[in-house]
């Protein structure tokens, strides 16, 4: 298995910058074709962060991480959290990183998430602390 860092993501998806947008596709192409590639759920977490910054919406985010997820002889670390994390992003206001968070406390079997977090909070996603 052969790991890819969220910059090498970046640049496949974004294709600002020629040389390395190029490299970054094929080297994804060649790595999953012989069933090689890992993506760890750090580096697609990063990736989401990244899409947001350049203000892409959660619809495409969204599209771009299910089609990594979808992709044969990808290896996606976490997989099941991520998934239900990308679903939890599609239908609500927060970021992907608390979805992660309640994500993987399901996982866990957590029974409730304590915040501080207004967005999570509204949504019944979690409890106040206080």
């Amino acid at each position: 298995m052969i790991g890819a860092d969220t910059n090498i993501l970046a640049r496949a998806f974004l294709e600002d910058d020629k040389i390395q947008s190029k490299k970054a596709q094929q080297f994804l192409e060649n790595t999953a074709k012989a069933n090689e590639l890992f993506i760890s759920s750090y580096a697609i977490l990063e990736f989401v962060w990244v899409l947001k910054v350049k203000k892409f919406s959660r619809e495409i985010i969204y599209d771009a991480v299910m089609t990594l997820c979808d992709s044969p002889g990808v290896l996606i670390g976490s997989q099941p959290i991520v998934l239900s994390a990308l679903e939890k992003y599609r239908k609500g206001k927060a970021d992907f990183g608390d979805y992660m968070i309640l994500a993987e406390g399901e996982y866990y079997k957590t029974h409730k998430t304590k915040t501080f977090d207004k967005v999570l909070l509204n949504e019944g996603a979690c409890e106040n602390i206080l």
